[in-house]
């Protein structure tokens, strides 16, 4: 049955990254995306990848035991339809790798922000995928891939508590090369008609390896650390949330969210999963109540709406709070702010984040 290599190559991705859900759904989107052959090239492609980091195709087809050439070819239509990432190994080939959840899948068909007649095909079963295989992907690993970043008054009102890669504006000044690209998360819903949402949908930023791979695809476009931080402050100024990826340096992430539309902050919002589920927390509101006029205008910036006005003072369900600081922004006295969570950090950078990952899922693999 045809159903077979596309079941057995969901499977492969399951091992993945963060893994693929196993779900029908998202055997649709398959479907709909690649070819049989196609499905059956891509088995020979490796699973233990940090994301960005490709093999190369003698590899790949030594794998297979199919010949370089054909194995090439099939690799490149699969890179073209952007199921794979093409890039250089160490030593300078040409090599492939899948793309992973949270790196393209399934936000590559969004980023241009274009409606074809693929984005439309695809629309609803990856709407399922990610309502079905919210708790199955995200839960899967303790390695939390993501982490939220404060808002720029927050870090400015308590730098004695906070690490330069704590600011947005840091991440920028770090960065090589720069993209912006389209929201996936309001472009669906959009599409959907599901939201009412009128936040920006070009404001979601890309950087480094991440950068270089949307402007190569024409899926973004090149923009400079000026511009990007006139996105942040733009971002700021809508009471959208910061996350990048959960590492000091090397950043390749940088979303902004809203709790209308985000896959990940969304759930959250409705209690549809625990807060850690999804992303690293570190840091959490604080009141300073000496300051504090009780005006009730941080429980109405909210954007998970845990802030409620208690004896004259905010109650914020700590349990919940993501420490975004979109709460602090009109706060009149400068009462509200943030604290450490914990003493925690996250990973040195990019690559130890994603290499301790792949040593979590193997682990985890041999004892179960």
């Amino acid at each position: 049955m045809e159903d077979d290599i596309y079941r057995t190559l969901m499977k492969h991705l399951g091992e993945v990254g963060i893994g693929y859900p196993q779900i029908d759904d998202f055997l649709e989107v398959l479907k709909k995306t690649i070819t049989p052959k196609e499905a059956e090239i891509a088995l020979g492609l490796p699973t233990r990848l940090p994301p960005l980091d490709v093999e190369d195709v003698e590899a790949i087809a030594g794998r297979l035991k199919k010949p370089i050439k054909e194995v090439e070819e099939i690799l490149e239509k699969l890179a073209q339809k952007g199921f794979l990432y093409k890039g250089k190994t160490p030593s300078d080939k040409i090599g492939f790798a899948f793309i992973q959840i949270g790196f393209g899948i399934p936000q590559i068909f969004f980023w241009k922000g274009k409606i074809t007649d693929q984005v439309k095909e695809v629309v609803r079963p990856l709407e399922k995928y990610l309502a079905k295989g919210a708790k199955e992907v995200r839960g899967a690993d303790k390695t939390r891939f993501y982490r939220y970043v404060p808002v720029n008054k927050a870090v400015e009102h308590a730098l004695q508590a906070v690490l330069p890669f704590d600011m947005m504006t840091e991440v920028v000044k770090k960065a090589r090369k720069i993209a912006v690209v389209h929201c996936p998360c309001r472009q669906t819903a959009r599409i959907l008609k599901d939201s009412k949402c009128t936040h920006s949908l070009e404001i979601c930023i890309k950087f480094n390896k991440m950068a270089e791979f949307v402007l190569e695809k024409g899926l973004g476009r090149e923009i400079s650390q000026s511009d990007a931080l006139d996105l942040i402050r733009k971002a700021e100024e809508e009471g959208l949330i910061h996350f990048v990826d959960n590492c000091q340096d090397e950043i390749q992430h940088n979303c902004n969210c809203c709790s209308c539309c985000c896959w990940n902050v969304m759930p959250i919002k409705k209690r549809l999963v625990p807060r850690d589920y999804i992303m690293a927390t570190y840091y959490l509101r604080t009141t300073d109540e000496n300051e504090c006029i009780s005006c009730g205008q941080c429980a109405q910036d909210c954007p998970l709406e845990i802030i409620t006005m208690g004896n004259d003072l905010p109650v914020v369900d700590e349990s919940v709070c993501i420490g975004c600081g979109v709460c602090l922004l009109h706060c009149p006295t400068g009462a509200a702010k943030l604290k450490r969570k914990d003493d925690k950090v996250p990973f040195k950078n990019f690559q130890v984040l994603h290499q301790t990952a792949i040593k979590n899922s193997i682990s985890k693999k041999q004892t179960s």
